[in-house]
């Protein structure tokens, strides 16, 4: 069987203008400025000198505090509960290293790539459990593939990964899939990683759950999180993770290999804005919802069907009927218009999303209006 060749996400990046990029996942939102002002007077405070591998424990406290409020989960800074890291990413690693080497972890489809290229990339394997048309699944099914892989000599299944809000579709997992998540993997003594990075970007009818709040599950869960989209500093490279000690200080050995420490000067200043703003998140989720909508409404308009995820940051969508292949249908907006999203085949390895695309709507508004303009414009050109 033919491999398929899998669109890259940062090549069609470089190849689009700022104003019909809706490509790579990043905010490219502006700072917030006190955000800017704390971090330029810790900086010329000469604050710039090795820190912590774990941390600055002024950020590691403001965590736990923001995990407590958002998550109803307590953690303990004093402890090794939670890290600073070199953004999700450098948390992912670290788990991959520690716990997933010759081992393999399940991922959802439609699934994020670099889920699968970490683990990988550090000796693991990755499984994939394909969603159906509604992205959901049963239980009982997910349950006989877990059981199976668990079973295996090679590569035997290790852990489960969770990412809801899910990129790339922005699906929100409701509580009974949250729950049967965590029945397979207390029946099966697995490990869950959950990615949480979208967690406030939700506007749907169900709400946010930290699959570590439920049950007996925070003994067994390292949630992976960043301050990278919510904050606008993808460039900071600045997350967090927290879960059980005994996990978490594995995963801070390799941070202390890998990249030493996360950028102290940086750390120190959103240490002082992280909990300033009571109503932060809230404000950040009107005006996602708000983009959402405009987008949405314009994208049916011109024929696009668009999946109702629950969550703002990403935009899924079936692209228009009279056409088949994202791919090209891609390659298409960006000759004639200069405008690109990611086709759905970047996310899964088979044939049920290649007419599906992701749209990532964290841009200004007026990018999103020319971006629209330039899809409206290709279509009516075709």
């Amino acid at each position: 069987m033919k491999k398929r060749v899998k669109p890259d996400i940062r090549a069609i990046t470089r190849l689009v203008p700022p104003e019909g990029n809706l490509v790579q996942g990043q905010s490219e939102l502006p700072i917030h400025p006190r955000l800017a002002e704390e971090a330029a007077k810790v900086i010329s405070a000469n604050q710039n000198h090795y820190g912590a591998s774990e941390g600055e424990q002024q950020l590691r406290r403001a965590v736990v505090e923001k995990v407590r409020k958002s998550n109803n989960i307590d953690l303990n800074s004093d402890e090794m509960d939670v890290m600073i890291t070199s953004g999700g990413t450098g948390a992912l690693v670290g788990i991959a290293v520690s716990f997933l080497r010759n081992k393999s972890a399940l991922v959802f489809e439609p699934y994020y790539p670099y889920h699968c290229r970490i683990v990988e990339q550090f000796g693991g394997k990755i499984e994939k459990f394909e969603l159906n048309e509604n992205l959901s699944f049963d239980k009982n099914e997910l349950f006989e593939r877990c059981q199976v892989l668990k079973q295996r000599s090679e590569y035997p299944l290790s852990a489960i990964i969770v990412c809801s809000p899910a990129n790339p579709s922005g699906k929100v997992l409701n509580f009974e899939e949250l729950k049967a998540v965590a029945e397979v993997a207390t029946k099966l003594d697995l490990m869950v990683i959950s990615d949480e990075v979208y967690e406030h970007y939700v506007c749907g009818d169900n709400p946010h759950i930290s699959i570590a709040s439920l049950f007996d599950m925070q003994k067994r869960t390292i949630t992976v999180n960043s301050f990278s989209k919510s904050w606008n500093i993808s460039g900071w490279r600045l997350g967090y993770c927290y879960g059980p000690k005994e996990l978490i200080s594995q995963v801070n050995s390799v941070a202390n290999v890998v990249y030493v420490c996360p950028v102290t000067p940086l750390q120190k200043a959103l240490a002082e804005v992280l909990l300033s703003e009571e109503d932060y998140y809230e404000l950040l989720r009107r005006d996602f919802e708000h983009k959402r909508k405009f987008f949405v409404n314009e994208l049916r308009g011109l024929g696009f069907q668009v999946y109702e995820s629950g969550s703002t940051f990403y935009v899924w969508a079936r692209i228009p009927e009279r056409f088949d292949d994202s791919v090209s249908f891609n390659q298409m907006l960006m000759e004639k218009q200069q405008v690109a999203g990611v086709p759905g085949s970047a996310f899964s390895d088979s044939g049920r999303w290649d007419a599906f695309m992701r749209f990532c709507i964290a841009r200004e508004d007026s990018i999103l209006e020319t971006a629209l303009k330039k899809i409206k414009n290709a279509l009516n050109s075709d």
